[in-house]
């Protein structure tokens, strides 16, 4: 084979990161025991776009300097070795975070915004459930029939739909959400909620009107602005007026966190009706001084970002699809390679779209 391409590698410089791309050239012929891909299709993360702006590679992100990134993927099996199962040349795949490579520090880098991959050791038997290297199957197969650019949507979708599934079970019979930021992963959420679990009502909140425009015209979701409008007000109008701790309160049976800023707690503490859950999924950067009193009071919940394996987040999203969901919409522009820098910084405004991805066909 022997072909020469182009690897983007990501470098840190403490305050900011860059990609480089480093020609690298696949071997003369795959291994026995491994599987070469040619990658179709990569969007960028918001782990990337802080590890590009602030130098945020390493353990929160999993991206390390020095090395391939990107993760948010389709890619097309070129060559199988002799030894590999279950998987032919031609298919489509999402190599599966760090398990693809037996090594789970990649499970932010496994090389997304590079031309091809070596995936080595590549096995699709395993369980999805176990966090081991030893354990976990090397990639999820895809069905092409739900489309390219869907299926790039597939790895964001397992984010948002694993914390859907733990705020669900927390609320049995809910129908009413709260989803503090409009990107990608509460956008997905907030379908999730309305598609798959009967949700009938839905408040998207963001300072990105743009964003917040985009939900409501593509997917009928309720939206506010707190920068335009008043917080409290707008949720008790759109989802009803009940009381706890503290005065009135919105009816909200779940909140989530998805953008990872401390205005979404303090929400939380201020509007959740008594007995309701908040699922934390953005990052933070800053600790949160929460309302413990409102908490304590109201009996709140707080939770993290979910447990659920990736092969059942992966399913909930081809269902969703499958309803009739066009996640496609999600990428607002396609780029080559080449522009993964400038992309990135041109997404630090909100109100350019919502996701930006690499399409290897664009030359």
């Amino acid at each position: 084979m022997g072909l020469k391409y182009k690897a983007a590698i990501y470098h840190d410089y403490n305050t900011y990161g860059a990609a480089t791309f480093d020609e690298k050239e696949l071997p003369d012929q795959v291994g026995d025991n491994d599987v070469i891909v040619k990658n179709l299709i990569a969007s960028i993360c918001g782990g990337d776009m802080e590890s590009i702006w602030h130098g945020e590679g390493g353990p929160k992100h999993m991206i390390w300097d020095g090395s391939e990134f990107g993760h948010e993927m389709v890619s097309e099996v070129i060559a199988v070795g002799k030894n590999v199962k279950g998987v032919e040349v031609g298919d489509w795949l999402f190599p599966n975070m760090g398990y693809a490579f037996h090594d789970r520090r990649r499970m932010g880098g496994i090389g997304g915004f590079s031309e091809y991959l070596v995936l080595p050791d590549f096995r699709l038997e395993g369980n999805y459930a176990i966090p081991s290297v030893d354990l976990q199957p090397s990639a999820i197969m895809l069905d092409k029939s739900l489309g390219l650019e869907n299926l790039c949507m597939f790895e964001p979708l397992n984010i948002s739909g694993r914390q859907v599934l733990q705020l669900v079970a927390a609320q049995p019979g809910g129908k009413s959400a709260v989803i503090y930021g409009c990107g990608v992963i509460g956008l997905g959420a907030a379908l999730i909620l309305k598609h798959l679990h009967g949700y009938e009502k839905i408040v998207m909140v963001d300072f990105a009107q743009k964003r917040l425009d985009f939900a409501a015209e593509e997917y009928g979701l309720l939206t506010c602005n707190p920068s335009t409008q008043d917080l409290g007000e707008t949720l008790i109008e759109h989802l009803g007026l009940t009381y706890g701790y503290g005065g009135k309160k919105c009816t909200a049976d779940v909140w989530m966190d998805a953008c990872g800023h401390n205005d979404a707690i303090d929400a939380f503490c201020k509007f959740a009706r008594p007995g309701a859950v908040l699922g934390i999924t953005g990052i933070h950067h800053e600790a949160s001084g929460f309302d413990a009193v409102a908490v304590c009071f109201n009996s709140l919940t707080i939770k993290g970002g979910g447990t659920a394996a990736i092969d059942i987040t992966f399913n909930q999203a081809a269902d969703l699809v499958r309803s009739g969901v066009d996640v496609s919409k999600f990428i607002s522009k396609k780029i080559k390679q080449e522009e993964l820098n400038e992309a990135i910084h041109e997404l630090k405004d909100k109100n350019v779209g919502i996701k930006f991805a690499i399409d290897y066909s664009l030359k």
